[in-house]
């Protein structure tokens, strides 16, 4: 990336080192979801040339370690894309900039400026169709009925997700969170590889729920009558980052626009939706009181294991979603019998439904720092070593739970 003609190259480093009337922001978020702001920004400024560049976490700390990287602004919901960047002192303070002193801060160069939170998307039309009731919260995805009725977005391609997945770890635990992730994975019918990419196949009755954001939700709420989206029952707010770059070009509009983002004007526009929220006709601070959690996310938690677990999702969920479904589509229908199970057969549905709710990865595995703060890259030589392992145990244990459970369906007359 190059903002200045080749001839300018000839002229002495002050000039190159003035401010650009360029700015670059980096989001994980879509280009759409800036859109808002920066209509608001130019108003303000209108000599301003604003580029916005969405990219994923992973491709985003690529383009962030060249050296000639033009980029101004970042901004993100993920606490993690910001740490390498503090860690190698490539942010700039935020010293001129309007804060607040009740401003949450992830560092003195990080600020939030708004919350998102998250929920259950369907398609009424799809649940009507196929006799399915709308569930009240994501563990009711777990029941046989959502059978390849339900999606959602990768965990590593989404940040959003990862937070959603990292809300249920820290809820139930890293067994039983795992064990509720890996029955929802029995129910899947894909991974899709964004939280757009997931709402647009709910709107288009290719699925019938998934777990998305707010943000996305009154998009489609706006558009399709027969769409409907529900917050999980106490979920944390998740808040959204600004911080400012350190580059070759800076550009003049940098500050103002974190200022514009650290508004009072702006933060009511940038916080929970006010009309998901005001839906049931209640005041909304009391609505946000009664539906999210008060205690937040541990980040530090966050920051140590999330290469862990968005890599294990990956190799133990996205790759094994059709040994998945078949072991629990068998388990399901053996569970239905069970009061016709034989006490061996029962031992062996138990141990079949453990191999199939198990991690690769313990509880007490996370005490080995070779998991903490493990790379994003799955190019990185060691990630793709462990990236086997896990891929290969789980494979393992889902392929001995199949066999399991097609040896107690085939040795009971009442399960066939």
């Amino acid at each position: 990336m190059v903002r200045f003609f080749s001839f300018l190259l000839f002229f002495t480093t002050p000039v190159l080192a003035q401010p650009t009337q360029n700015l670059i922001i980096l989001t994980t978020f879509s280009e759409s979801a800036l859109n808002p702001i920066v209509k608001q920004f130019k108003h303000q400024h209108p000599k301003s040339e604003i580029r916005v560049i969405a990219r994923r976490e992973e491709s985003g700390l690529r383009l962030l370690q060249q050296d000639n990287h033009d980029i101004d602004i970042i901004i993100s919901s993920s606490p993690t894309f910001f740490q390498p960047l503090i860690n190698s002192q490539k942010l700039l303070p935020f010293s001129n900039a309007k804060i607040r002193k009740t401003r949450k801060q992830l560092s003195h160069n990080i600020f939030s400026f708004g919350h998102t939170g998250f929920g259950l998307l369907w398609n009424k039309n799809y649940l009507s169709k196929n006799n399915l009731a709308i569930p009240s919260r994501l563990k009711d995805l777990i029941k046989p009925d959502y059978y390849r009725h339900i999606s959602i977005s990768s965990p590593y391609r989404s940040d959003t997700t990862h937070l959603m997945i990292e809300n249920i770890l820290q809820q139930y635990g890293w067994v039983e969170g795992w064990r509720l992730l890996y029955q929802i994975g029995g129910n899947l019918a894909s991974v899709e590889t964004s939280t757009f990419s997931l709402s647009e196949a709910i709107s288009r009755g290719l699925i019938g729920i998934g777990p998305v954001v707010d943000s996305y939700a009154r998009t489609y709420k706006k558009q399709f009558s027969f769409v409907d989206f529900s917050y999980q029952p106490q979920s944390p707010l998740l808040p959204h980052y600004v911080a400012m770059v350190k580059n070759t070009h800076h550009s003049q509009f940098a500050r103002d626009f974190v200022n514009l983002l650290l508004s009072q004007e702006c933060q009511t526009k940038a916080t929970i939706d006010e009309q998901l929220a005001n839906s049931n006709g209640i005041d909304r601070d009391e609505f946000i009181k009664n539906t999210f959690s008060v205690e937040s996310l541990d980040y530090n938690v966050i920051q140590q294991r999330s290469g862990l677990v968005k890599h294990l999702f990956e190799q133990t969920i996205s790759s094994q979603l059709p040994q998945l479904n078949q072991v629990w589509q068998l388990l399901h229908s053996i569970e239905s019998a069970s009061s016709k199970l034989t006490k061996q057969q029962y031992t062996d549905f138990l141990h079949a439904k453990h191999l199939a709710s198990t991690s690769p990865i313990g509880i007490d595995d996370l005490k080995n720092k070779i998991y903490h703060e493990l790379p994003l890259f799955r190019d990185n030589p060691q990630v793709d070593s462990y990236r086997q392992q896990w891929r290969g145990k789980m494979a393992a244990q889902l392929e001995q739970a199949i066999a399991l459970s097609q040896k107690i369906i085939n040795g009971n007359p009442a399960l066939q």
